[in-house]
């Protein structure tokens, strides 16, 4: 995109770009994976490995900081509210471990009950909720974290479960909590009301048809908590069904296999296929996607955001043979930025020379944005500032005005630092001075 701009601008001294994200992957040391979160107070990424038994800690960068080992069958992982605690379920030995995320030392241990197997973990109504298995069927249990004494209930969810359901929680209604079971066809979810403390069913559904859904790999809340986003193996495409009664509300466009999705705290959506791309949308909109990135072999529930909503991690590996990798792929909640330079090809010495600029992207910028100009020349070599410029909300255009006192050719560099939903961005115009 950006060569194509540079291509049709017509002035010699003219120049455009537009910012672009660069991905970064790296190894873990695990021997499996089962699911990630993101603590973005430390900027740290915490992963799963049920087989080894571990807890992988990475920093945002995706350089391993520590590996927690003693994690008996290590599973679902979610964060507390202020993220001071990792709470794990620890699906071999019936229990789910709290770990202190500054010091990354196990400080609690709950017992979720005789034969069970903790898998799936969500915070809602206060407390901490996990599906488990026991003997032949599933469950959902919660975990009074708050009390002084924290003692695990299984509690009655007026159904049967084959397996220990997935948990998710709505970001909009802290009381909401949704259970899915994965590996069953059709897939089934169910809409809960924790607010009394125990499973207060709102609706449930089996998706037989309108739309038919089978072999459940994950969901998410929408932000608004209006929806429920699902990957699933069939059909090809990420559903989204409403959240007060799993209707249908459209879908997201995948090639096969949908793994993985899911929801920033500012509603961007990042979906994610086994034979497809992960991408991302701006909130409330299921196309085109605003950023695509080749992750191959992408795993089940194996994407997260970064709080700030400019980072998202996913988790490849397995299928072909090689270890779980964390891809890290800055700037996908963030809209690229188009910023061009407009001048003369040559200008006077001593006369009023006059620069244009153009900022652009998929959505407007805030009032107050502005440019930051640097000019090069026989004097300056180095650079020096010519003064920041503010971006009219209205047209994104930027102008300035100089008189040259020297002969040669200058530079001008307009850069773009970039904000909360547009990445910075920067270019260059050179114009000759004559006399």
């Amino acid at each position: 995109m950006a060569a194509a701009l540079i291509g049709s601008l017509p002035l010699i001294g003219a120049g455009a770009a537009t910012a672009t994200a660069q991905e970064t992957s790296v190894a873990l040391p695990s021997a499996s994976y089962r699911d990630i979160v993101v603590d973005g107070v430390h900027d740290r990424v915490f992963v799963s490995d049920p087989t080894g038994g571990s807890i992988v800690v990475t920093d945002y960068s995706g350089a391993v900081v520590q590996q927690i080992t003693a994690e008996e069958g290590a599973a679902g992982l979610v964060l507390s509210a202020d993220s001071s605690k990792l709470y794990v379920a620890l699906s071999t030995v019936g229990a789910i471990a709290e770990i202190d995320t500054a010091t990354l030392i196990e400080t609690n241990r709950y017992p979720t009950g005789a034969d069970t197997s903790p898998q799936s973990l969500a915070m809602a109504g206060g407390k901490l909720w996990f599906g488990y298995t026991v003997e032949s069927n599933g469950g959902i249990g919660s975990l009074d974290v708050a009390s002084p004494a924290p003692a695990a209930t299984l509690v009655p969810s007026g159904r049967y479960w084959y397996y220990a359901p997935a948990l998710a929680s709505s970001p909009a209604d802290p009381n909401v909590l949704v259970a899915g079971e994965e590996g069953v066809s059709p897939a089934s979810l169910a809409v809960y009301d924790t607010a009394a403390g125990g499973l207060q069913k709102l609706t449930e559904r089996s998706f037989i048809s309108s739309p038919s859904i089978s072999y459940l790999n994950d969901f998410a809340v929408t932000a608004d908590g209006q929806n429920v986003i699902v990957a699933a193996s069939n059909p090809s495409d990420h559903q989204v069904v409403r959240l007060a009664d799993l209707s249908s509300s459209g879908s997201y466009s995948s090639w096969q296999f949908p793994s993985a999705v899911a929801v920033a705290a500012d509603g961007t959506v990042a979906t994610g296929a086994d034979g497809d791309f992960v991408k991302t949308y701006r909130p409330g909109s299921t196309w085109p996607a605003f950023r695509e990135y080749v992750v191959n072999d992408l795993q089940r529930d194996g994407l997260a955001w970064a709080p700030d909503e400019n980072r998202l991690f996913a988790i490849t590996g397995f299928s072909y043979g090689s270890a779980p990798t964390l891809h890290v792929l800055p700037d996908a909640g963030r809209l690229d930025t188009t910023l061009s330079l407009q001048a003369p090809a040559t200008s006077h010495r001593g006369k009023d020379l006059t620069v244009t600029g153009q900022m652009s992207a998929a959505e407007p910028f805030a009032a107050g944005s502005a440019v930051e100009v640097t000019r090069t020349d026989a004097e300056h070599p180095t650079g020096t500032p010519v003064g920041t410029f503010p971006v009219s909300t209205a047209t994104g255009e930027f102008t300035f005005t100089e008189r040259p006192r020297e002969t040669g050719d200058i530079t001008y560099t307009a850069t773009y630092r970039g904000d909360g939903q547009h990445m910075s961005a920067t270019t260059q115009a050179t114009v000759t001075i004559t006399k």
